[in-house]
Parts: structure tokens; sequence; C-alpha cells
């Protein structure tokens, strides 16, 4: 039956049913897609829980399931960091010939994010180096303090061997600290009075006062010497 043919009542019908059926499609497209959301949100609910579940649970009680998933959980965590990872490079790449005339709000305020984080982590990074470092020497210094109570007749070929590079060590060191001030004292006996800084003087002040007490002792020990000659000739 043509639409020409068709009585009014039968038209208002038809329109009612089409509206009807495509009122039902739509009810029932957006109930499948909320059945979606729920069903993922579903899933996505009992993986956080199985994986809570298998973090807390000893390595011995696992299965062979539990540690199957394990690692799929570290490799998706890891290719999605590296995903992250790249996107970032990426976007930051972008932005750095991007001049700051074309720049967004959104550009800026990322740009003083990433100037951030570089700040903070290098922070952490040199606040964890020091720590590292006072840690060696607190652990250091104190196997050292032990071997120097312990006797000789108790120490190990380690303690030995480390009894060994510290003397190497400080050897060195002496020797360093000695040429170190040869040159520093070379260095200032060339330099004109004019030029010579506070610390100059000082040091000055200083070489002159040790070459007094050196020459004082040296004095004393010789007379200590021709003394017991003296003594010694008088009782052969």
């Amino acid at each position: 039956m043509s639409h020409q043919n068709k009585t009014v009542t039968e038209q208002v019908q038809e329109v009612a049913q089409n509206t009807w059926d495509a009122t039902k499609n739509t009810a029932a497209n957006a109930t499948e897609s909320v059945q979606n959301m729920f069903s993922a949100g579903q899933e996505k609910a009992a993986d956080t829980a199985d994986k809570a579940g298998r973090a807390v649970k000893p390595e011995s009680e696992k299965t062979v399931g539990d540690k199957a998933k394990d690692t799929w959980d570290a490799t998706k965590n890891s290719a999605q960091n590296a995903s992250d990872k790249a996107s970032e490079k990426m976007d930051e790449a972008g932005r750095a010939v991007k001049p700051e005339s074309e720049k967004t709000l959104g550009d800026k305020a990322q740009d003083t994010w990433d100037a951030t984080k570089d700040a903070a982590a290098n922070v952490t990074e040199s606040v964890q180096n020091m720590f590292s470092a006072g840690q060696e020497k607190a652990e250091e210094t104190a196997d050292k303090a032990g071997r120097a109570v312990k006797p000789e007749s108790e120490k190990t070929i380690g303690d030995k061997a480390k009894d060994t590079w510290d003397a190497t060590k400080n050897s060195a060191q002496n020797a360093s600290d000695k040429a170190s001030e040869q040159m520093d004292k070379a260095g200032r006996a060339v330099k004109p009075e004019s030029q010579k800084t506070m610390g100059d003087k000082a040091k000055d002040t200083w070489d002159a006062t040790k070459n007094s007490a050196q020459n004082a002792s040296d004095a004393v020990q010789s007379k200590v010497q021709e003394t017991q000659k003296a003594a010694q000739s008088k009782t052969s």
C-alpha cells in the first residue's frame, strides 16, 4: 500500500511505530553500553582484587597460575611505562623546538612541571649519593676502628690486607699533601710581599713558627747526642 493510499490513522500509526522502534533501539544501545561498562568495571575490580591477593601471598604459596599472572602484570607495567616514557619524551621534544610565542598555557605548565621534576630528581639523587657516601664512610671508619683494637694474632688475612691498604692510602695522601705544601710554599716564596693575601701571610708565619720549633728541637737533640757521646768517652 502506497503512502498516498494510507488513511491518516494508518500514517499516524506508522510514525508512532517508527518512533517506538527508534526509542527501543536507542534504549537497547544505552543498556548495552551500560552493561559493557559495568562488566568492564567488574573485570577491573576482580583483576585488582586478584592482584592485591597475590601481592600479599608468600612466594612459597603461589601457584603456577599466580606466578604467570605476576609475570604478565610486570610485563604490562613495563610496556605501559615504556609507552608513557616514549610519549612523554616525544611531547617534551615537540615543546623544546616550539617557539615560546606559540606555546599554550598547557605547554608552559608542562615545561614548568618538567623543570620541577628534573630539579627534584637531581636533589634526590644528590641526597642519595651523599647518604650512600656517608654510609660507606661510616662503615669504613667502624671497620678501621675495629681492626685498630684487634690483637695482631686475631687478625684475618682480610684484616691485614685492609691494614696494608690503609697504610698505602695514608702514605700516598701524606705524600700528596707534602707535595702540595711544598708547591704552595715555593709559590709564596717568589710572590712579592705587596701581592700576598692575608692567607699567604698567615701561612708564612706558620712556616716560620714550625721552622723555629724544628730548629729548637734539632738543637736539643744535638745537645743530647753530644752529652751522650761525652759520657761514653769518659766511661771507655
